[in-house]
């Protein structure tokens, strides 16, 4: 192996975890690219977060560039890369170097089958793209990828919605064929009405597609303590108010006598018809709207049933009118699928979302649908985001405003999170998860993203080129295509 480089510190000073390095006349490395040095026999990979060019300069040089007189002088020019230590490989985990880096020793750059064994989980794991800019796969564990969610982001056009189909290809094509998996989509505008993503999850398992508008009918049976629980989350009651312990009085006489409930209108009033104070009952009977306001027009289906049936579901909500509808019908789906995992030790699903800035708005009054709506989807947006991955329903979500999506929400997804080019509005939440790294992805080209988490060996980020194995519904509709077909 040619080396391409070798350390070389301008201050004199040598440490562990930034190393400069001098390249040899004619190398050029890639900011975010990988590189190694063997120390005490073991490869030491680093990653570069700066490429300058040095130069020395006099105030003559100015005077020449003043006059116009200055020639490029490629001889006078080194060029250089500022590193940080990322750690060596020891029994699948990377370990990190404790001592400096010496100077003068060599520099490599690693072949692509080195920096996939570097980079890639021993765990089954699904490819979604390559790092930049070599032909590596970037390959995401999915026992980790599924414990733990994912958080998608990035402006229109950018491949983010890509990304989340290609995942769910993955996940449908990459895995074993013993290996089931149940997949919850739920579509807001069309985008994954993919003829090749039906297919593929007809191969693997099955495929249901659900139009709306539709009713979730399956019964969800929970412990009078979870009722209370939950319906004070819901309505954002304090536990001292007069409604909260009227409630809690009667739920846990039900709990002494250990009685399930089911989650559903005629179960709640049937409990408030209990409470003594006509101004207490009246003001929990006008809440039930934001309970159970479900859209009650539209066929029943039993999710949960559909689900074990199936490696995909589809909830196809294009020709809605109504984002209350949306939300409410999503809601309920979402709240059957938790409550199913909970109780059946058997079932779990993992549920994908485009443009969750919709469905868990930071500002609800800022978003399409009603308050209401959002008082009954918030609370089971912000559950599933931190407690729904360890309870085998985790959250794959997209965005392009990522400063519109709840904060509990964002920073709970943030473990795994795809970042393409973002706007400048979303960069300060960007950084706040993910760090000064969030930096670069200002200038990212199209289909490119930063990915940063526990999905991978390092934790360190990798610039990634997403691959493009279909494509959104909406690529062949754009006004041109339709101009063109409407030809004779």
């Amino acid at each position: 192996m040619k080396p391409i480089g070798r350390v070389l510190s301008t201050s004199g000073e040598y440490l562990n975890d930034r190393v400069e390095i001098t390249l040899f006349k004619g190398e050029r490395v890639y900011k975010g690219e990988y590189l190694y040095v063997e120390v005490d026999g073991r490869k030491i990979f680093l990653q570069v977060e700066l490429n300058p060019i040095r130069r020395p300069t006099s105030s003559y040089d100015d005077k020449l560039v003043r006059d116009g007189l200055a020639k490029r002088d490629v001889e006078r020019e080194t060029w250089k890369a500022l590193c940080q230590q990322v750690g060596y490989e020891e029994d699948g985990q990377i370990q990190p170097h404790l001592f400096p880096i010496p100077p003068l020793i060599d520099v490599y750059r690693p072949t692509p089958k080195e920096l996939e064994q570097f980079l890639s989980p021993p765990e089954l794991s699904i490819r979604v793209g390559t790092i930049y800019p070599t032909d590596t796969p970037l390959r995401l564990g999915l026992r980790t990828l599924l414990r733990q969610g994912l958080l998608d982001c990035g402006g229109v056009g950018t491949g983010k919605t890509t990304l989340l189909l290609t995942i769910l290809m993955g996940l449908l094509t990459q895995t074993p064929r013993d290996q089931p998996v149940h997949l919850l989509v739920v579509d807001w505008d069309g985008e994954f009405n993919v003829p090749d993503l039906a297919e593929a999850a007809k191969r693997k398992g099955g495929y249901a597609r659900v139009e709306a508008p539709f009713r979730v009918a399956r019964e969800v049976r929970i412990a009078p303590r979870e009722f209370y629980d939950k319906v004070r989350k819901m309505l954002g009651l304090s536990p001292q108010s007069r409604e909260a312990r009227a409630l809690y009085a009667i739920l846990m006489r039900r709990q002494e006598r250990n009685e399930t409930l089911t989650w559903d209108r005629e179960t709640y009033l049937n409990i408030i018809s209990e409470i003594e104070s006509s101004d207490i009952r009246e003001s929990l009977e006008e809440k039930a709207e934001t309970l159970f306001g479900g859209v009650e027009a539209g066929k029943a289906i039993d999710l949960i049933e559909l689900v074990s049936k199936n490696s995909l579901v589809h909830l196809d909500f294009s020709n809605v009118e109504g984002w209350d509808e949306i939300i409410f019908s999503t809601r309920d789906a979402l709240d059957v699928c938790y409550h199913e995992a909970r109780a059946n030790p058997r079932f779990g699903v993992a549920i994908f979302i485009d443009e969750v800035h919709n469905f868990a708005p930071q500002v609800p009054h800022e978003a399409p649908a009603s308050r209401e709506a959002y008082e009954a989807m918030l609370p089971v947006m912000k559950l599933l985001a931190t407690t729904g991955p360890r309870n085998k329903v985790p959250l794959l979500v997209a965005t392009q405003r990522l400063s519109e999506v709840d904060k509990v929400v964002s920073t709970q997804m943030g473990q795994n999170i795809f970042a393409f080019r973002v706007e400048d509005i979303d960069l300060e939440r960007l950084k706040g998860i993910m760090g000064q790294v969030a930096d670069a992805a200002r200038m990212l080209p199209r289909g490119h993203a930063i990915f940063k988490g526990h999905a991978i060996k390092v934790r360190s980020p990798v610039i990634s080129v997403i691959d493009k194995v279909v494509e959104p519904a909406s690529v062949r509709k754009d006004i041109l295509s339709a101009w063109r077909e409407s030809q004779p």
